[in-house]
């Protein structure tokens, strides 16, 4: 969904309303002042956009060949799909979302008549034959996860577990409770945490969240960092922080690394295991994502029914794509296809939907040296487009039948009140997008025409015997259900089998997923460990070293000397044994090696200072103390302070740190820049810019020219180019936006992560009234050739 700033404009300040609007209290909080709220195409040459039936649907999708979309499940039997998981028998659990923007002021959003429902396919034909309500009093449910014992699901504020009781073959919720209340507390719908997604490691990952949740036997010790938040008759939860990703929705590949997206570029890949740079407790780096392809998308009909349609760049200007959307300005779920129906030059592509263009997108991922890159599969075309305007893809999902799934939440009204713009408002009613917006929801398949859909297993009645082969299993569907299970039930005396299947087996794949199984059950051992690091498959080896991390005391002095083998195996493996080695003590010649040998390499400073753990001052020694790259002795002369953290509070005037003090709370509240420029000021990709070493912030009356009235295209930040299709708006408008908080914001940004600009001083209330005077003319946002 797309993601602007937060705007206080009534309709009349736009001069005449729109005739629909005339007799409403017609106010959008996306509206800017002096925008030209125009339509860039004539409303009579917009196709309509009339509620379709699923035979008519399937008409309008453009599939690319060999590929055939089918409905699993349409309304009644979903209403606005907008998250899933299947369950061990391949039953799907869905969120719906059922109160999201009825109109277009979101009367009644709050209603707590969002539901949790199961849907089955009772007679095996591939189609939903049975809807069971499990529970329908929740406020825009918007996650849903499978846990031991029953199901995790979140509301608009917190976490929940819902016990689920089946008997004869009827489920009925059991004990009901909170177990994480600020889960996504607080911000807009928008952009609340969400997914719980069961990683390689048994840790619980979100988007649009820094926290991780695992379940552990009620007597287990906790992991290092973590918490315990809850506990019940299975199981007690505990929390940890994580890296911060991604927007809405998270995917995995084989290897357990993890991909997202922002809501304007595609899917998003991280080169390493998730938590590899937090292994040192007094580091905090970021870890990357990469952008798996470009921003651009190539949808089969017109697309002015976006929130800035009418800003120059956001459609398409003329010729035969006149009026089609550029560049991606909603994605959301995106998923790494690891299913077993497509051919196999599909799999573990990369693939992304994008509402507003009513499309899917596939991208090849492309392993790099340290990156992750994409190359289009369909160049200047997509896998999948509608000519349905209220066609709005919002997840996809590997399938227990081995073919994506696509979750249709069929909605007129993808845009959120609180960023809606008149324009759009207009646009919407002009269609009628309005109406009929929660009794409605479609579940596709999307499958290869050639190869039929397999059967969907049951998982749940397998022995522990019988789930050991579905480790190796072409779906990763069964492969992670059967992880999940394996390890849920505690099968530690599967362990030996294990060992013996992954030692037999010439599947790197699953190998990895044996790896981390056994890593799961707490069965790791150094044999197996010895067994694989000098594997012939970088990912194997790599695995290998990840979980030998939890070998005892006792195998510490032989997994050091295997790390030393990892480290002079070359890259990426080094980069591996550089993170592995903070399990150990008295590892930093480990350390050294890599640090010397690969420097160049990408993420060596970060691994090395990660792995470093509590063996730094041992590290300082070994390398007498100074070494020669100032980035590194930066790091290590700097453990124990967040770089994040780094603020020139101390130096500014008395002025400047109460102006600080307010920028600060504004910039993570009332003005949102947090969720475009992250809590950090790194960045998000696809978003918004880095605040750290920006010579934007430089100039003031740059800056506040920025501040006052926008900022859109791409720019360049030092050496780095950041290209989105999102666009900066403008406080100009704001009449809950002083000159005085323009002041304290810029102050605030001027003098964290690292920029000292204000020492003594402060950036005034009197500096930012001038600059607002000075522009007061403006209409549109500037472009970064206006500062050249």
């Amino acid at each position: 969904m797309s993601k602007v700033y937060v705007f206080a404009l009534s309709l009349a300040w736009l001069g005449a309303l729109p005739a629909w609007a005339e007799d409403t209290d017609a106010s959008f909080s996306g509206d800017r002042d002096g925008h030209e709220m125009r339509d860039v195409i004539p409303k009579h040459e917009i196709p309509e956009a009339p509620i379709l039936t699923v035979k008519q649907a399937l008409k309008g999708f453009s599939v690319q060949p060999g590929f055939v979309v089918e409905p699993v499940v349409v309304e009644p039997n979903v209403f606005n799909p907008v998250a899933m998981s299947f369950d061990a028998k391949g039953r799907m659990w869905v969120a719906e979302m059922t109160t999201y923007m009825p109109d277009v002021h979101g009367n009644g959003e709050l209603k707590p008549e969002g539901n949790i429902v199961v849907l089955e396919d009772a007679d095996g034909d591939g189609a939903v034959d049975k809807r069971t309500i499990f529970l329908s009093d929740i406020i825009l449910p918007r996650t849903i996860s499978q846990v031991k014992g029953g199901i995790f699901y979140a509301d608009q504020n917190s976490l929940y577990f819902t016990e689920v009781l089946e008997r004869d073959g009827e489920l009925t919720p059991g004990t009901r409770e909170v177990v994480d209340a600020d889960y996504a507390e607080g911000g807009n719908v928008e952009h609340k945490p969400n997914t719980m997604l069961y990683g390689m490691d048994g840790w619980y990952y979100n988007a649009k969240s820094n926290r991780k949740y695992q379940i552990l036997a009620l007597a287990a010790k906790l992991p290092l960092g973590s918490e315990e938040i809850y506990r019940n008759r299975y199981w007690k939860l505990v929390r940890a922080i994580t890296d911060y990703r991604g927007q809405w929705g998270l995917s995995m590949d084989d290897y357990g690394r993890l991909y997202h997206n922002g809501n304007s570029s595609p899917i998003h890949g991280e080169y390493l295991l998730p938590g590899s740079l937090l292994k040192n407790p007094g580091f905090w780096p970021n870890m990357p994502a990469h952008s798996i392809g470009d921003i651009y998308v190539y949808p089969s009909r017109m697309n002015p029914g976006v929130n800035r349609g009418y800003m120059d760049g956001m459609l398409v200007a003329d010729g035969p794509n006149r009026g089609k959307l550029v560049g991606f300005t909603a994605a959301s779920g995106s998923l790494v296809y690891r299913g077993s129906n497509f051919p196999q030059k599909f799999y573990g592509m990369g693939l992304t939907p994008e509402p507003a263009a009513n499309l899917i997108s596939a991208r090849y991922i492309v392993e790099g040296e340290g990156e992750l890159t994409g190359k289009p599969v369909y160049p200047q075309q997509e896998l999948l487009t509608s000519q349905d305007e209220r066609f709005r893809p919002v997840n996809l999902y590997n399938a227990p039948d081995g073919t994506v799934y696509l979750l249709d939440m069929y909605h007129g009204i993808l845009q959120h009140k609180d960023f809606l713009t008149s324009y759009l408002a207009s646009q919407i009613k002009d269609r009628e997008l309005d109406k009929n917006n929660n009794t409605m929801g479609r579940i596709y398949r999307l499958r290869w025409q050639e190869n039929a859909a397999a059967k969907v297993p049951d998982l749940n009645g397998l022995t522990n015997a019988d789930l050991l082969p579905l480790l190796a299993h072409p779906n990763a569907w069964q492969r992670d259900t059967a992880r999940r299970l394996l390890i849920e039930r505690g099968a530690q005396s599967s362990a030996p089998d294990i060992r013996s299947l992954i030692k037999q087996s010439k599947n790197p794949v699953a190998i990895i997923n044996g790896l981390w199984t056994l890593y799961g059950l707490g069965q790791v051992d150094l044999a197996t460990v010895k067994a694989f690091i000098p594997d012939s498959n970088d990912q194997v080896a790599m695995a290998a070293a990840a979980v030998g991390e939890v070998l005892p005391e006792k195998d510490h002095k032989a997994y050091h000397g295997l790390l030393m083998q990892l480290a002079q195996s070359g890259y990426p493996r080094a980069l591996q044994a550089a993170i592995s080695v903070s399990a150990i003590e008295g590892g930093t010649d480990v350390s050294k090696f890599v640090l010397e040998t690969y420097l160049d390499k990408p993420y060596i400073r970060e691994a090395v200072i990660s792995g470093l753990g509590r063996d730094a001052n041992e590290f300082i020694a070994r390398i007498n103390g100074d070494y020669p790259d100032a980035d590194v002795m930066y790091a290590l002369n700097n453990l124990g302070k967040k770089r994040q953290d780094a603020t020139n509070f101390e130096q500014l005037s008395e002025t400047g740190k109460a102006l600080y003090s307010i920028g600060k709370k504004l910039y993570n509240g009332r003005t949102a820049c947090a969720g475009c420029h992250g809590e950090h000021g790194n960045g998000v990709p696809g978003l918004g810019p880095t605040f750290w070493d920006s010579q934007w912030l430089n100039n003031k009356e740059t800056l506040a020219k920025v501040l006052l009235h926008g900022l859109s295209g791409s720019i360049w930040v030092g050496p780095h180019y950041w290209n989105t299709q999102a666009v900066m708006p403008g406080f100009a408008a704001r009449a809950d936006i002083s000159d005085k908080d323009l002041a304290a914001v810029a102050t605030y940004i001027r003098n964290s992560w690292g920029n000292t600009l204000d020492s003594e001083g402060a950036y005034t209330e009197e500096e930012f009234a001038k600059i607002r005077a000075k522009t007061a003319g403006r209409a549109t946002p500037y472009k970064a050739e206006n500062f050249e």
